[in-house]
């Protein structure tokens, strides 16, 4: 139960946090990121109480901790899905503008489709969000098979991975 209650005190405090942001706010850009920040915390408020199982905290159930003779792929999973996705993405973006040097008519007359608007894209696409998806989940497979072990920290692992 404490564990419950400290997770929504904190979502509670930074949700409090936030609107005071809000009130506070000096431009509307601040207050409009002010207020994103406290629809997360309000929706995260609501998860951590209402996943809650209060009955079996009643009775004394605590729920079982994961097993801990396996290694956590859930991370690892997560990664090569989004490597795949950004991999297809940066390199279809790199073969359209390829195809835009030799076949100028793909440019579609719109400034927007044009080799240099698109090059960021695909650089980006396939440098970080490629390349950097694979170095995460690669170091967090690899980390657990060298040492044998589970990963120390599992929510750190899905902080790491979900905020990059």
């Amino acid at each position: 139960m404490e564990i419950v209650l400290g997770r929504a005190g904190i979502w509670l405090a930074a949700l409090l946090l936030a609107v005071m942001a809000i009130a506070a706010a000096a431009d509307t850009g601040f207050a409009i990121h002010m207020g994103i920040v406290a629809i997360a915390c309000g929706i995260g408020l609501w998860v951590t109480l209402s996943k809650t199982d209060y009955s079996a905290i009643a009775r004394g159930i605590i729920r079982a901790p994961a097993d801990q003779t396996r290694y956590d792929d859930d991370p690892v999973r997560w990664g090569v899905i989004a490597t795949v996705f950004w991999g297809m993405a940066g390199f279809t973006a790199g073969l359209f503008i390829a195809l835009q040097l030799s076949y100028p008519l793909l440019n579609l007359g719109l400034e927007w489709t044009t080799f240099g608007r698109l090059r960021p894209l695909h650089t980006s696409a396939v440098i970080f969000a490629f390349g950097g998806n694979a170095l995460i989940a690669t170091s967090f497979y690899v980390v657990q098979r060298t040492c044998r072990a589970r990963l120390a920290f599992p929510g750190l692992a899905r902080f790491v991975f979900w905020g990059y």
